[in-house]
């Protein structure tokens, strides 16, 4: 959650307590699952691997080790004529026995059963009535779908992009996926037993990663390419050297692990359960920042403003705003102008930024002086915040002007920024911390400037979301181990 000012009335203010309704319904998901599969564990019923005739089912029987563990309660082919036969089997007391169904013909199939507290256990993790947990699952991820999205959509309604928004996003990309794939599963005819269940379970992130990497791969590619261009017109820094950075990282995580490895390989095997959920994790909060910051460069207020801060950035040698800088104010201007001739009253211009060691001016004055020569803005409709050097910053500073020069507390007023559009969101999140509902508005420009500023903003997330990005990882993690742990105890390599 973003970390605002009491000032101001946030719309994620208690976005979160209602995710509160999922200790309730896990509850009863658990208690009633609990309940439906105690109804049906004295029961087994497998399904034979080979096709059998109808005549010899006529003469086929079961033979069991241990008669007095279960017995036989139907057998029944699938289909009429020739066919696979479901056995059905009926627990009678604890113990172990061993079932072989065999024909006259000399075909055979066995099976290995364990009754335990009266619940019939085949093969040593299978059982009946698991199929509620698959169930169970779906409608936990389905309400956790909902929740998500309900979030996303509050948030979008209200303009606050932030990081409440991100982890909105990547969650619902995260759930959706595997409560459409187990409901699809579950339509088309579902798993022969709960030990495919497993299976498919540990396999579902791994499936998000590698259908993934078909856009993946590309994204990276143009990441790098762009940062090569950046370097280019900006000059060699480390900043500009996120999106290779990122893709070496990615690709290297990626490769280790698409390397096979052995159930029996130990702790290691936990390690490599938890490396595609870590993949996926992190490719679903990258891909929800890439479109929270471009919904939010898109956005356009609707409504004329009582204030309009200008983030500045650098300036020319002979003080005047380069053309970066120019493009800020020239948004910000035109917006006023455009709600001015509808009828609104005019708003007043908060240029924000300090003077650098490099400058001959403050960025404030800079755009101060645009705005009056090549706008024709009035000097009394302008208010100079000339302190800042950094985004959060110019937010901080820049409601101490608006308060100042208005007299009134920052959420009594409506107030928007402008920026560039790869710049939108960072503003956002900064506005926020200081304490500010705001409104943003992107100028174009450079396509390279993109992938930095979406990196940026993911590792920001990670930066400042540290412990909320963790422990989210622990859970979504420890559930994938737990359920491997499972599979190795059910071929007894635990």
């Amino acid at each position: 959650m973003d970390n605002t000012a009491q000032a101001v009335t946030s719309p994620k203010e208690g976005l979160w307590n209602r995710f509160l309704l999922l200790i309730p319904l896990t509850i009863a998901l658990v208690v009633g699952s609990y309940l439906y599969m105690r109804t049906q564990v004295g029961f087994y019923t497998s399904q034979t691997i080979f096709t059998y005739s109808a005549d010899e089912l006529e003469t086929a029987e079961v033979r069991l080790s241990n008669p007095g563990v279960v017995e036989v309660d139907s057998i029944t082919p699938t289909q009429a004529g020739t066919s696979t036969v479901r056995v059905r089997f009926k627990g009678l007391a604890d113990g172990e026995t061993e079932a072989i169904f065999i024909t006259a013909e000399g075909r055979s199939e066995t099976w290995w059963f364990e009754v335990r507290n009266g619940t019939v256990i085949e093969g040593g993790i299978n059982f009946e009535g698991w199929q509620v947990i698959q169930l169970s699952l779906c409608i936990f991820l389905g309400c956790l779908c909902l929740l998500f999205a309900s979030g996303l959509v509050k948030l979008w309604r209200a303009s606050w992009y932030g990081y409440s928004m991100v982890a909105c996003g990547g969650g619902l990309l995260f759930c959706l996926f595997q409560f459409v794939l187990y409901t699809v599963l579950g339509l088309v005819g579902g798993y022969p037993n709960f030990y495919f269940f497993l299976i498919d379970v540990t396999y579902m992130v791994e499936w998000f990663a590698a259908i993934s990497v078909y856009f993946m791969i590309p994204l990276a590619v143009l990441v790098s390419i762009s940062n090569i261009a950046l370097i280019r017109h900006e000059g060699f820094r480390p900043v500009n050297l996120l999106g290779i950075a990122a893709s070496i990282v990615w690709v290297v995580a990626y490769t280790r692990w698409a390397f096979d490895y052995d159930m029996r390989d130990g702790i290691w095997v936990y390690v490599h359960a938890m490396l595609p959920v870590a993949i996926t994790y992190g490719e679903c909060l990258l891909l929800s920042t890439m479109l929270c910051a471009w919904l939010s460069s898109r956005h356009v207020p609707r409504q004329a403003m009582d204030y309009l801060v200008i983030l500045g950035c650098g300036i020319r040698a002979d003080g005047t705003p380069c053309p970066l800088l120019a493009g800020r104010v020239d948004k910000a201007a035109d917006f006023d102008e455009a709600h001015v001739a509808a009828g609104d009253s005019p708003a007043v211009f908060v240029p924000s930024g300090g003077q650098g060691p490099d400058e001959p001016v403050s960025e404030a004055q800079s755009m101060g002086e645009y705005l009056v020569t090549q706008r024709g803005v009035p000097r009394d409709r302008i208010a100079l915040e000339d302190r800042s050097t950094t985004t959060r910053e110019n937010m901080a500073y820049s409601r101490e002007v608006i308060e100042r020069h208005a007299g009134r507390d920052a959420s009594e007023l409506k107030i928007a920024f402008s920026t560039t559009n790869y710049h939108v969101f960072r503003g956002y999140v900064c506005a926020h911390q200081a304490g500010m509902a705001v409104e943003g508005m992107g100028a174009k420009t450079k396509y390279y400037f993109w992938p930095n500023a979406f990196l940026r903003e993911f590792i920001g997330l990670l930066v400042t979301r540290w412990k909320g990005v963790l422990q989210t990882f622990i859970v979504v993690g420890g559930f994938y181990m737990l359920v491997t742990y499972a599979l190795k105890f059910s071929i007894g390599w635990s």
